[in-house]
């Protein structure tokens, strides 16, 4: 009888907790330690009861030293400063005074050399300011052997990841809106594109984007043939995803037309690959100005277009 009256009283308590439970939630009451304290006695007994009166001891023992999540998540990607240092740190570090190869290299440094304060701090810059040449920086936190920096350059990952897929899924509603529109079916192949080539993804979703980008492109100029500008994004990718021919006869109106430095340079590669030398030579002599473009063009690319444009044939074709 005294088992059986045990038994009876234990089911009768967690009846009770599981109604007292319903009547919290109904309410909008916390449900956090009541949740707790109806799950564990249920299974536990009184040991279970004794286990959460010791968790709400602790709890209100530690929540006047602990850190809320949305303060700690806020702390990780603090807002920018307005101090004239902090602005003129800004302008360097972000790249905005130099090129993103440039600003890439530092990151980089500075997250293989740097202190942990210095690597959090570049890893906030980088989700703000996010471009494609900061991804080794980002791999190098995820790497990282301070737990610190590698719980941020996470959290940082998976905020430039929710950035692109929050504008993915907007620039699909757009094109749904309106499918004939070529400028929105353009934005979102643009959109894939950039997305592909951020350096964040596995190999199979990158060339899956990239087919979604391609059909885009192809969709979106079926409907604005004359667009230079999409023809040009749509060569580059062809030609990345190894469509010479095709890129090449994407981009050959805009050569005709007369082209920016960026098409005459992707154009110039398709030719390289396709082995038209003869072609090349002509390309490289006829818009070497353009071709070589000012300070910001690098070096070697300078060199290069020196060497098809006024070099030996024979050494040329030794070089290629």
């Amino acid at each position: 009888m005294t088992v059986a009256a045990a038994l009876a009283g234990h089911f009768v308590v967690s009846a009770l907790l599981v109604i007292w439970l319903r009547s919290r939630w109904r309410r909008g009451l916390d449900l956090r330690l009541p949740g707790l304290l109806a799950v564990s006695t249920p299974v536990l007994g009184p040991a279970g009861v004794v286990a959460v009166l010791f968790s709400a001891l602790f709890h209100a023992v530690f929540r006047r030293h602990a850190t809320g999540f949305h303060d700690w998540y806020l702390s990780l990607f603090p807002e920018s400063e307005t101090a004239p240092a902090q602005e003129l740190f800004e302008l360097i570090v972000s790249g905005r005074e130099q090129a993103h190869v440039a600003a890439s290299e530092s990151f980089t440094d500075v997250m293989t050399v740097g202190t942990p304060v210095q690597k959090q701090a570049v890893i906030a810059l980088v989700s703000r300011h996010f471009r494609p040449a900061f991804t080794p920086a980002l791999k190098l936190g995820l790497a990282d052997s301070d737990p610190s920096v590698r719980v941020q350059a996470a959290t940082a990952t998976a905020r430039v990841e929710h950035e692109f897929n929050e504008r993915w899924l907007a620039l699909d509603e757009s094109v749904r809106e309106d499918p004939e529109d070529p400028v929105r079916r353009t934005a979102l192949a643009r959109h894939l594109d950039a997305y592909a080539f951020c350096g964040l993804l596995d190999t199979n979703r990158e060339a899956e984007l990239r087919e979604k980008a391609l059909a885009g492109y192809h969709q979106a100029l079926d409907r604005a043939p004359g667009d230079g500008t999409l023809r040009h994004d749509l060569g580059r990718l062809l030609l990345r995803l190894g469509h010479v021919e095709e890129a090449e006869r994407i981009m050959a109106p805009l050569i005709a037309d007369g082209a920016e430095r960026g098409v005459l340079v992707w154009y110039a590669e398709c030719l390289f690959r396709l082995g038209r030398f003869d072609d090349l030579r002509g390309l490289c002599r006829t818009h070497a100005a353009v071709m070589r473009g000012g300070a910001a063009t690098p070096d070697a690319l300078g060199s290069v277009v020196n060497l098809w444009a006024g070099g030996d044939a024979v050494a040329m074709e030794s070089a290629a």
